[in-house]
């Protein structure tokens, strides 16, 4: 793709570009928003770096392509929040229009590279515009591990410190350090390279928590060189040192070297840049062990595919959530009328209820035949437009299920928090949080369709999250990996790992992988039971794993999922796992009324899993489990239908009856996580 570079003169954005070229996107174009008044060296910003920005104009020679700048005024953060809606006379406009200007003169350009590391603030900012503008987001350097980046830096950079050492350049990376704000750093480390002063940001981060990469704002650097510098350099010739308290700044003088350097020798550079493996070591670790336990598939009989018999819409609230499932549309029309009828309905019932659309916290949608899910997820799309309902769409699991019923495209269920809360000032909260990257790196799939990676009720002290369903796409591409079902399967639930470590999810408390092959499914099994409990015992790398409640996980065959992919990992999740001791209950009182338990529901205990997460004055309970009578699934609906949602999983063979309170999940095969066969599957919500 042919990118911009959003560059501040500092490492990151440099280093970003380095990786965006490593993966074959060309660089046309460079960005940058500087002050207005062009004698003050820094804004009052919460997004853009702007100190050294009188040197941003010499870059432009340095790489030969077009420089785009537009200023920015101080004090100019309108809208603070951490997910961002365009807000008049906002800094971030700026940006969109200095964007808009580039895309209008260069109708070719595709994307924008960032160099964000940790900051939600800045990368949901850049995405949001580009966003707006079609553009693809390029952010190789997010959530990478601090220490491992800067010794990435630092190897591809020369190792120099001073003016006198830096008047020839060696080609290679040469950021320099311009600004220092952090216990042990002072004036004498003004000017030095990122080698130089690497050892001590490592004690530093060791002693008092300073970022190695300066994250936290204890540092900032201007680059003077770098491999796709391709026509010249920045020769520093002198340095002026200031300080404002503990704040040290050097404002550096520069005279532009002309040279010229091959496309061979960039390309010999771009070779030897480090890259972060696909599979994590602790995840390559696991695959090799599932590898080497791998038996022969066992084999398993055929079933006739059934198509479901129509189940209505049903609606549910409990306590402060709504669950609108089976939606659909059984007729003779288009799958787009189908799906427009779909979301009408949902927006009546959502109306009638007094509840917006920026209240849909997680969706299931089904898809008959794969081929339709373009024109499908259009229609989804509009209907949960970020722009008009909110920067956070629901999470999304999207499978393909050949059961639904004859004429039925899609089915479509959400569940919705229906609180509306307040702070002190009786101003109404952002009532969900989550996580929803657009952007392209190397750290888990940006997402390929109008929904958040992760969402949570933004009060909910446990964080219990709705996470959307991964499969096994390689993230700096966004391609299926090829290499076999097993490496897919594992880098699938991968993705899982890395979102729960990134929103520090602790606990799996319901989980779903949906499998497009039953070949993998003992794969499935194996690397489930691994990753829960196994390979911290086995494996120095898994030793920080704290274990999962492996019995939390249903498999479903499914017909077909995104891209082909074979496995589909999905769930909910919280933060931290608070058990307590569970409140006696009255003989006297009504079990109709009590959260599903197993004594409660008179199953043997291998049939229903049940985990509790306590907070003040809540008690929820997510229950999983396994039928094979139908008898006992009649029962188990029946004592569920006044305090619980119900998600079934089933092969439309079995007719079962409708209650209000369930989800109907019709699906070929369902499995436990040991990779027994079962007639009926339960998630239990309570």
């Amino acid at each position: 793709m042919k990118f911009l570079a959003l560059i501040s003169g500092g490492k990151d954005s440099f280093y970003n570009i380095f990786h965006c070229l490593k993966n074959d996107h060309e660089l046309i174009a460079l960005g940058n928003l500087y002050p207005k008044e062009s004698d003050k060296q820094e804004l009052d910003s919460f997004m853009f770096q702007t100190v050294g920005h009188d040197l941003i104009d010499n870059y432009s020679e340095c790489i030969g392509v077009p420089l785009f700048r537009r200023h920015i005024l101080s004090n100019s953060s309108k809208n603070v929040e951490l997910n961002y809606s365009a807000t008049q006379d906002d800094e971030i406009e700026e940006l969109y229009q200095l964007l808009k200007t580039v895309k209008d003169q260069l109708p070719d350009l595709e994307a924008v590279s960032v160099g964000a590391i940790l900051s939600s603030y800045q990368r949901t900012r850049v995405e949001n515009v580009c966003s707006r503008l079609g553009l693809v987001v390029f952010s190789y350097l997010w959530q990478r591990d601090q220490a491992e980046l800067m010794s990435e830096m630092c190897f591809m950079s020369k190792d120099v410190n001073d003016v006198e050492s830096a008047t020839s350049s060696g080609n290679k990376f040469d950021a320099r350090i311009i600004k220092v704000a952090a216990i042990g750093l002072n004036d004498k480390h003004l000017g030095m390279s990122l080698p130089i002063i690497q050892p001590l940001l490592h004690k530093l981060n060791q002693l008092y928590q300073v970022h190695i990469c300066g994250e936290g704002g204890e540092f900032e650097t201007m680059v003077l060189d770098a491999p796709f510098f391709k026509h010249g350099y920045l020769k520093l010739t002198d340095m002026a040192k200031s300080n404002d308290g503990d704040v040290h700044n050097a404002r550096l003088k520069v005279e532009f070297q002309p040279r010229i350097l091959s496309d061979d020798f960039l390309q010999t550079q771009l070779d030897k840049l480090p890259v972060p493996p696909i599979l994590h070591d602790d995840w390559l670790e696991l695959s090799q062990v599932l590898k080497q336990r791998q038996t022969e598939t066992r084999q398993r009989e055929l079933k006739t595919l059934a198509l479901e018999k129509v189940m209505g819409t049903s609606t549910n609230k409990i306590n402060d959530k709504l669950y609108i499932s089976n939606l659909k549309s059984c007729t003779s029309k288009t799958v787009e009328e189908q799906s427009k009828d779909i979301f009408t309905e949902l927006a009546e019932i959502l109306r009638s209820n007094g509840i917006p659309r920026s209240h849909i916290l997680s969706s299931s949608l089904l898809v008959k035949d794969m081929s339709d899910f373009g024109k499908i997820n259009k229609i989804y799309n509009e209907f949960l437009d970020v722009t008009k309902y909110g920067p956070l769409p629901p999470s999304r699991a999207c499978v393909g299920s050949r059961c639904l019923p004859e004429g039925c495209h899609v089915q479509l269920s959400v569940v919705i928090d229906t609180e509306v809360r307040k702070n002190s000032g009786d101003n109404v909260k952002e009532h969900k949080s989550g996580l929803h990257v657009q952007g392209r790196s190397y750290w888990a799939p940006c997402n390929i369709g109008p929904y958040s990676q992760g969402i949570w009720s933004s009060d909910d002290a446990n964080q219990v999250c709705f996470i959307s369903g991964q499969i096994g796409l390689i993230p700096q591409s966004m391609e299926l990996m090829q290499q076999d079902s097993l490496h897919q399967t594992v880098l699938a639930l991968q993705h899982f790992d890395t979102l729960c470590k990134t929103i520090n999810a602790q606990r799996k408390l319901s989980m779903t992988c949906y499998i497009s092959d039953e070949s993998i499914i003992d794969n499935a099994c194996e690397a489930w039971v691994l990753y829960c409990c196994q390979m911290s015992d086995e494996s120095d790398l898994w030793m920080d794993k704290m274990d999962d409640d492996k019995e939390c996980l249903i498999i479903v065959k499914i017909s077909d999922l995104p891209r082909g992919a074979v496995a589909e990992w999905g769930g909910i999740t919280c933060k931290e796992l608070v058990k307590e001791e569970e409140d006696e209950v009255d003989d006297d009182e009504e079990t109709d009324n009590i959260s599903p338990k197993i004594q409660e529901l008179n199953l043997d205990t291998d049939d229903l899993h049940t985990i509790t997460v306590n907070s003040p004055g809540s008690h929820k309970q997510f229950s999983t489990g396994f039928v094979d009578e139908k008898e006992k699934l009649l029962l188990v609906l029946k004592k569920t239908s006044k305090s619980a949602q119900v998600t079934l999983y089933y092969n439309p063979d079995d007719d079962v009856p409708f209650y209000q309170h369930v989800e109907y999940y019709p699906v070929e095969r369902i499995f436990d996580y040991r990779g027994n066969e079962h007639r009926f599957g339960i998630h239990v919500r309570s």
